[in-house]
């Protein structure tokens, strides 16, 4: 029973680094395309009400122009080898991260003092101008 919950802990908590960031980032694209479709809905109700057209009520567009995230995670290095037979095809090393919480902490009883902290910015940045416009 307890290699069962060892091997849950595991595949919930700890994941590939660049998965981490990937799924961070995913989150903040879609909050700004949330935001995004909510201007376009109100910018479509204005222009359909007559009376809201009339008295020049213009769409708030909001933006989320950088997110700063500081994460105290638990690192490991794993190797993984690819094999066909007796032959080595390709061995590469890949970061695991475990975010550092209680679950984490009681459940491997990790030491505070081994974590490392990951500190990310995402910056939105404007599009590429086009030539000729």
């Amino acid at each position: 029973m307890a290699g069962i919950i060892a091997t849950q802990i595991d595949d919930v908590l700890i994941s590939p680094l660049e998965r981490i960031l990937t799924e961070v980032a995913r989150g903040v694209a879609e909050a700004q395309r949330q935001l995004d479709l909510n201007s376009v809905a109100t910018q479509t109700q204005l222009a359909n009400d007559p009376l809201l057209r009339e008295l020049g009520l213009e769409t708030t567009w909001y933006h989320i122009p950088e997110v700063e995230l500081e994460i105290k995670l638990s690192l490991s290095l794993r190797r993984e080898d690819r094999m066909e037979g007796d032959r080595l095809l390709v061995r590469r090393f890949r970061m695991y991260a475990a975010p550092f919480n209680a679950t984490y902490q009681s459940s491997f009883q990790a030491d505070v003092a081994a974590t490392s902290q990951l500190r990310a910015r995402i910056v939105s940045i404007p599009p590429a101008s086009r030539p000729g416009v």
